[in-house]
């Protein structure tokens, strides 16, 4: 997996709803969004959470004869079918990231997920700029995404906060409230290197303070549901290591709790 432990947007001059743990705190996007650091920073990696598009709807057939971006009916329309065109995916939101590094390199990909979007290089810059056609954004993160390699063994899960009731005659009575969130724990023997933990330290202030992680699950997607995860760990206030005996490698159970 990949993991942003150091988010640089947090030494930015982005505003506090771009930078906020929470989700719910949203950016609208009216305009290209610039955010300058306050140095020359290495990234290879750029987070995205909670990017609201308009939803297409497709309707009559395979070979849609109408797309509507407006929802029709509430968007539960019976006859919407798919969210594809010739193939496509539609209603995804596109990104496209401008550096002001020596080559003036753009990043561009396609939101699936909340997560991490990995580049194909490392550039050094000072400022982004973020184009989309995305309605809103709740965090954006960016910096060097730490490769750590996992076990074989993956253990997703799916879980649910909801607390529901069996009467003594035998019956279910939903639980108010609650949500449903996925969870995975992956094992890294021997595999934590010191830039590993350079960057776990470079960000500590804030990973001890609970912001959730964006995390690329790429490499492990073989044996998993999902790609892309925003999450935090379940002892990152406390995040202790077993170390090796020849080599400066470490090791760690992630238990990672996706967070909203």
């Amino acid at each position: 997996m990949r993991i942003l432990f150091n988010d640089v947007i947090q030494n930015s001059d982005a505003e506090d709803a771009v930078k906020s743990p929470m989700l719910s705190e949203v950016t609208n996007v009216d305009s290209p969004i610039t955010i300058n650091f306050n140095e020359p920073r290495r990234i290879n990696s750029i987070g995205v959470g909670n990017a609201k598009f308009d939803e297409v709807k497709i309707y009559d057939g395979d070979r849609a004869d109408a797309i509507y971006i407006e929802e029709l009916n509430g968007g539960l329309a019976n006859t919407a079918f798919t969210n594809s065109i010739n193939g496509q995916d539609a209603g995804l939101a596109n990104f496209t990231v401008e550096f002001n590094d020596v080559r003036n390199t753009v990043f561009s990909f396609r939101y699936t997920a909340n997560g991490l979007y990995v580049m194909n290089k490392t550039i050094l810059a000072s400022r982004m700029t973020i184009r989309t056609d995305a309605i809103h954004i709740g965090r954006i993160g960016a910096g060097m995404g730490v490769h750590i390699p996992t076990s074989v063994p993956k253990e997703p899960a799916f879980h649910s906060t909801s607390e529901p009731r069996v009467t003594l005659s035998g019956q279910t009575i939903q639980g108010a409230g609650g949500y449903n969130y996925k969870f995975i724990s992956l094992d890294s023997r021997y595999k934590i290197d010191d830039f590993a933990m350079s960057e776990i330290q470079n960000g500590f202030n804030y990973i001890g303070r609970g912001y959730p992680f964006f995390i690329d699950l790429t490499d492990e997607s073989y044996k998993l549901p999902f790609d892309k995860f925003y999450a935090t760990e379940r002892n990152q206030g406390q995040m202790s290591f077993e170390g090796g005996v020849r080599k400066y490698l470490y090791s760690r159970r992630w238990e990672l709790e996706e967070r909203f």
